[in-house]
């Protein structure tokens, strides 16, 4: 009877250890095949000079798009926001077609002059200056299609 027992005990182990195993390699070939795309901002110490149609502008921050997972983001494509679901706005520093993105492999980080195409940011003597912003990123991985929504606020974060 004990050797029974002893075997029932030893199956049910040999079974968890199977299901474990497995859940476990089924977590870390999905992380794997995962990008994790996410945004900041990057403030210049020296501002950045963008040459618009009409007019050139100084900029003092860049948003950094920035593939921090282990696969390439494709089609990855952003939209800027006013904060809580406000208006979209144009980046007058992005050319026409240069998103969505093809691809951007693990690791890299895709800066963006950030200069919003909206009269508060031209005519700072008139309004007050913006600050928040929301950033929708979309994008593809092997594990199909994601959506994150980043909230962003610029101010100076270091010397």
């Amino acid at each position: 009877m004990a050797d029974w027992v002893n075997t029932i005990i030893a199956g049910a182990a040999l079974a968890v250890s199977v299901v474990t195993a497995g859940i476990s390699f089924l977590r870390n070939r999905r992380h794997s095949r995962t990008a994790n795309v996410t945004a900041y901002f990057h403030w210049n110490q020296e501002k950045s000079r963008v040459d618009l149609p009409d007019r050139t502008i100084k900029v003092g921050y860049n948003l950094v798009i920035w593939n921090q997972g282990p696969a390439t983001a494709r089609y990855l494509d952003i939209e800027v926001r006013r904060p809580n679901g406000g208006a979209p706005v144009r980046l007058a520093s992005v050319e026409e077609g240069e998103f969505p993105l093809s691809r951007l492999d693990s690791g890299v980080r895709y800066p963006l002059q950030f200069a919003p195409d909206m009269p508060e940011f031209y005519e700072y003597s008139k309004y007050p200056t913006p600050r928040r912003f929301d950033l929708i990123i979309r994008w593809t991985d092997d594990n199909g299609r994601h959506e994150r929504l980043i909230p962003l606020r610029r101010g100076k974060t270091g010397d």
